[in-house]
């Protein structure tokens, strides 16, 4: 008995059965998993491809790139480059790939990869296989037919030929005409091979030769039960053809298998119908994954996945370039579709089909193809999140399958603790199996840390120093999209490179992440590549304000008023460069110093053309320290010339009383537009003299009181003080203060006295001063005896 939908995506189980769109093994203890778990907080990166504008921006930028003469495009007037294939990766971050193409034949190793901001404006890193200018004849000295035999002597004699193309060989120091010869056959080992031979069109050498068949192994046919996989339904029945994620589906023997219901398998162990329920599990598991952790759009990148074939009668899994093989294991007893052996084998069509170079090449690039199908199994099992009685998430390959009867055939943290696997990069590369061991371990090292505190084991370092884990979910966003960058002639050094720009781009206002990627290239041998991102970090925050945030200026006049201050957040105070942004046409800004440190206070001078309209006009000042940019608005009136801003005083002439104290008054004309506001001010008066302005601050129109007052040690004397009223526009006025003689108050002028020199009388209101010492007669008052008087 079952129950399901119409199209067949949920059911219950009955009995033994397996029902509608559901997959089970009959194992009793067996949890129900989810689909997936949830993710790890703050990693999520959902597929979030930019709008047509972004994409239209970051074509037109790349293209001028390759226009402009870069000498990483190495180009040469005969290349041609054709529509770029377009990726999109974590939070919309773009990828384009561009074929080149030399007088008409195709370049292998010739693609020119970029990656760019999702808003189309910035260029983080570009990637070419390409080492030399192309300067070649394009005319075969051997047709391709000579070609093909040449290639049978590598892809053996039974081969067959499929496919023969003249190119231009591009990834070695000298470019050069070669044919490019597919081959199908077996390899030594009896399994299927795709060789692809490049044969010198010239000499008739073989250049390069690399199989285009993947290998792997994988882990258990279980995945819980249920499990819930996407089928297709139709109005005859029901098939394993995925109906949302356009090329997964799975067959055996060329069929894809169908149903008059949706009830697939019998969950054990050698059944190839269960084989295939295991398979769509992990591969459509393996596409959300890709999407959410990593942003990237399907296996191709661009929406589109790959069949599969299960019952495949070898001990191994294979990944074709169009599909995947899945096989048994030694014994015969289990298929190998677990969950790491789907993600492995998929993983493969991810390297493929990212960047440019296909699957291509030996060496450490076979080796490192390996090792991505390894780090997706790796990834696909943390993503699911099975509980240790299914196939919990792990850093070994093949360990629930045990392929060869000895348990994983691979160990990411250890590699070297099976068959001697190399744990470090080295100048020679080892076969692919075992040489995926130094890049899994950077990847381990990356995700986990030479010491994690999770549980996962502890794991050695090639140069001896302790590296911290930033997780794996960054770690397969920072791996997958880094890919996007590969070329042709992809290695370790390469992969340095372009993992640490993803980190940069992918992370750019944390250091965490870019450090980490390169303390684990270290610790596995790779050590820092000519051309490397030096990024310096600043974990200091800041912010910044202007004082005032508003002025007004005169059209063709300047002013130096405003200041910007800064002040540090957390972390030693870090040094900020001042700049502007949004500057209107006709209106220069300048600030001084354009270097404080947090803290620090700077300097606008604003200056404006006589032709800029009066209006209001907002720029903003920017501070950048490191990843940290701030920014403060400011708003600034333009004004016509006014006419000239008066002001005068009232009395002109103050003096000071015998207290030493006199007042005024400023008065100041309107300014005939605008309100002005004005800042008053004075100079030039000497010690210990004061002037003060109630109001201190008025308007243009308005008046404004002045207090004036000396002290015993002002010297007396008549002294000019100058009065000054300073706003958007300026004037001054001069005021004269009278500081009086100071002592006694002197008596009155009496007759019949004796008086000495110095002494001072007052007669008639008037002050007088003895000059010979005398005693005063009747009639000879002061005024009357200047031989004996001064007056003061």
């Amino acid at each position: 008995m079952k129950r399901f939908t119409s199209r067949g995506i949920v059911s219950v189980l009955a009995g033994a059965a397996m029902v509608s769109g559901l997959l089970t093994a009959p194992s009793a203890a067996a949890a129900i998993p989810a689909v997936k778990p949830a993710a790890p907080a703050g990693a999520a990166a959902p597929y979030a491809p930019p709008d047509d504008q972004a994409k239209a921006r970051a074509v037109a930028l790349a293209t001028r790139t390759l226009a402009g003469g870069s000498a990483l495009v190495e180009r040469s007037p005969d290349d041609r480059f054709g529509t770029p294939r377009a990726v999109f990766g974590a939070g919309g971050l773009q990828f384009l790939s561009f074929p080149r193409a030399y007088r008409g034949l195709p370049v292998y190793g010739g693609d020119v990869n970029f990656m760019i901001s999702r808003d189309g404006g910035t260029l983080h890193y570009a990637t070419s296989a390409q080492r030399a200018e192309i300067d070649v004849d394009v005319t075969p000295r051997i047709d391709a037919a000579r070609a093909a035999a040449v290639a049978r002597t590598v892809a053996g004699p039974g081969a067959t030929i499929r496919s023969t193309r003249l190119v231009v060989h591009a990834t070695g120091a000298s470019p050069r005409t070669a044919w490019e010869v597919v081959a199908q056959g077996r390899s030594r080992d009896g399994v299927p091979a795709e060789p692809h031979v490049f044969v010198d069109a010239g000499s008739g050498q073989v250049v390069e030769s690399w199989d285009a068949v993947r290998h792997g192994t994988g882990h258990s046919y279980f995945n819980g039960d249920p499990v819930r996989i996407d089928t297709t339904a139709s109005e005859t029945g029901y098939s394993l053809r995925d109906p949302s994620r356009p090329g997964i589906e799975c067959s055996a023997v060329g069929r894809v298998f169908d149903g008059t219901d949706d009830d697939w398998g019998n969950g054990t162990a050698t059944d190839v119908e269960t084989a295939c329920v295991d398979t769509l599990f992990g591969v459509q598991r393996e596409w959300d994954m890709l999407r959410e952790w990593t942003g990237r759009n399907g296996i191709d990148g661009q929406g589109r996945g790959f069949p599969a074939i299960v019952g495949y009668n070898m001990p191994n899994a294979t990944w074709s370039g169009t599909e995947v093989n899945m096989g048994r294991n030694t014994a015969g007893s289990k298929q190998t579709t677990s969950l790491d052996v789907v993600g492995h084998e998929y993983g493969h069509g991810v390297f493929q089909f990212s960047g440019s170079g296909g699957a291509g090449g030996d060496g450490w690039m076979a080796a490192m193809n390996e090792s991505t199908g390894d780090i997706l199994g790796a990834m696909l099992e943390h993503y699911v999140g099975h509980p240790e009685a299914l196939d919990e998430p792990d850093y070994l390959v093949g360990e629930e399958i045990d392929l060869f009867g000895t348990g994983a055939i691979r160990n990411m943290y250890n590699p070297a603790q099976i068959d001697d696997h190399p744990n470090c990069f080295t100048t020679t590369a080892p076969d692919a199996h075992p040489g995926s061991g130094p890049q899994n371990h950077w990847f381990y090292l990356l995700a986990e840390g030479s010491n994690p505190t999770n549980g996962n084991p502890a794991s050695p370092t090639c140069d001896g120093t302790r590296v911290t884990g930033i997780g794996i979910q960054k770690a397969g966003k920072i791996f997958v999209n880094a890919l996007q960058m590969k070329t042709a002639s992809w290695g370790p050094g390469a992969a340095r490179l372009a993992t640490i720009q993803a980190a940069y781009a992918l992370f750019p206002n944390s250091c965490t992440e870019m450090n980490a990627v390169k303390a684990a290239w270290s610790a596995v041998n790779v050590p820092t590549q000519p051309g490397e991102l030096i990024v310096e970090c600043w974990p200091e925050s800041f912010d910044l304000s202007l004082s005032p945030a508003q002025g007004t200026v005169v059209a063709g006049q300047s002013a130096t008023r405003t200041v910007v201050q800064t002040r540090t957040l957390q972390g030693p105070p870090p040094q900020v460069t001042l700049s502007t942004a949004g500057v209107p046409d006709g209106i220069t800004v300048s600030i001084a110093p354009g270097q404080v440190t947090a803290g620090g206070t700077a300097q606008v001078t604003i200056t404006t053309r006589p032709d800029v309209p009066p209006g209001l006009y907002r720029f903003q000042v920017v501070g950048t320290a490191g990843p940290i940019t701030q920014r403060a608005p400011f708003d600034l009136t333009v004004i016509t010339l006014p006419p000239k801003i008066l002001i005068t005083v009232q009395p002109h002439t103050v003096v000071l009383d015998q207290e030493l104290k006199g007042s005024a008054t400023l008065l100041s004309g309107p300014s005939g537009g605008t309100p002005i506001p004005l800042r008053l001010s004075a100079s030039g008066g000497p010690p210990g003299m004061t002037v003060g302005f109630t109001p201190a601050e008025i308007t243009a129109g308005q008046s404004s009181a002045i207090a004036i007052a000396a002290t015993r040690s002002t010297p007396p004397g008549t002294y000019q003080v100058t009065l000054q009223a300073i706003g958007d526009v300026a004037a001054t006025a001069a005021l004269t203060v009278q500081v009086p003689e100071r002592g006694p108050r002197p008596q009155a002028w009496r007759p019949y006295t004796r008086y000495q020199v110095g002494d001072r009388v007052t007669y008639d209101g008037q002050v007088y001063r003895c000059l010979r010492t005398h005693v005063s007669q009747p009639g000879r008052t002061p005024p009357r005896t200047p031989a004996l008087w001064a007056r003061v």
